[in-house]
């Protein structure tokens, strides 16, 4: 009763220029660490549903992360962490 899902590719190339600049913009260590723990909390949240086999993916990836999670899932959620840093420290005004 597993889905297949696939990765967003767009929403990969839309997040890494904006976690980029913003790191680049406010050059606070923050915002890397804002991404690393986005990253980390999808990373088992991940895993643990594609060992449930809750859903899966397909193996068209570069790499694959234990065999059934694609890096770019990962990569994605790093950079939407560090761009939604980027966004506070930029309403807050700093």
């Amino acid at each position: 009763m597993s889905k297949t899902k696939k990765p967003s590719y767009m929403m990969l190339m839309v997040m890494i220029p904006l976690g980029l600049i913003g790191f680049a913009v406010y050059k606070n260590t923050i915002i890397i660490e804002a991404g690393v723990l986005g990253m980390l909390g999808n990373l088992v949240y991940e895993l643990l549903a594609t060992k449930r086999n809750d859903w899966r993916y397909p193996t068209t990836s570069l790499y694959m992360i234990a065999g059934r999670l694609p890096v770019e899932v990962i990569l994605t959620y790093l950079f939407t962490g560090m761009a939604a840093a980027a966004y506070v420290f930029f309403r807050l005004g700093f």
